[in-house]
């Protein structure tokens, strides 16, 4: 209402407290508004905070799960590296073993056999015989192993004249190699039931051997014998 006196209008002012009051009022309903359209924008876009800070945290707990899940396999793998690094060496040593076992087995096998040659030795013919002669490839020489027996009813030692005399080609031509040379003394050995030498059987570069001829000269008797050379070992393929 207004009163007039004169021209002079004369209004009533509103109290300051009520327009703050209506300021505030109108700022909460601004920022309520305002809320709720985002809230209204976000449900509109499909966007949830609460269900993204869960989603988060389900990640964050599975994330830390799976990391301790890969820290348990690699220690694991660990332990099963060193247990099959283990089983390796132990299976290699095995088969060295095994292999040591075997050429033990051989060699024992073989001075068996050999010693049953000397005990048969007795109910032979007398003299000396030839038990077994090899001849194998030690790098790049030849070497030979010789074993003479005599039986057991003899009495005393006795010496044994050997020579190799070995038959082959050279150049396309028939050759015979001796060992020791014509012009040298014979191999000698002196034993009274057995004997058992081994040494080098050297040949020319390009001799090629095909057989060889043992001699024994002792007590009065001579044999030869004679035995084809081995073949040589083929080669290896890459």
């Amino acid at each position: 209402m207004a009163n007039r006196i004169g021209e002079l209008v004369v209004k009533r002012r509103s109290p300051p407290a009520l327009r703050v009051t209506l300021v505030g009022v109108a700022v909460v309903g601004l920022v309520a508004a305002g809320l709720g359209l985002y809230r209204y924008g976000e449900s509109v876009a499909g966007f949830n905070a609460e269900a993204s800070a869960r989603a988060a945290a389900r990640s964050a707990k599975r994330i830390h799960r799976l990391k301790r899940q890969a820290a348990a396999l690699a220690m694991r793998l660990t332990v099963s590296r060193h247990l099959l690094e283990s089983d390796h060496a132990a299976y290699h040593g095995l088969v060295a073993a095994l292999a040591r076992a075997d050429q033990r087995v051989m060699s024992l096998r073989e001075k068996l056999g050999f010693y049953h040659a000397v005990l048969a030795a007795a109910h032979s013919a007398k003299g000396v015989r030839i038990e077994s002669f090899h001849v194998v490839r030690s790098r790049k020489a030849w070497r030979y192993r010789l074993a003479l027996v005599r039986p057991f009813a003899a009495n005393g030692y006795t010496y044994a004249s050997v020579r190799f005399t070995v038959h082959g080609q050279e150049g396309g031509r028939a050759r015979v190699v001796s060992y020791p040379r014509p012009v040298a003394a014979p191999l000698t050995m002196h034993f009274k039931y057995f004997a058992d030498a081994r040494g080098p059987l050297p040949l020319p570069a390009r001799f090629v051997p095909h057989s060889v001829v043992v001699s024994i000269a002792a007590a009065g008797r001579l044999i030869h014998k004679r035995y084809p050379w081995p073949a040589p070992p083929p080669a290896a393929h890459s």
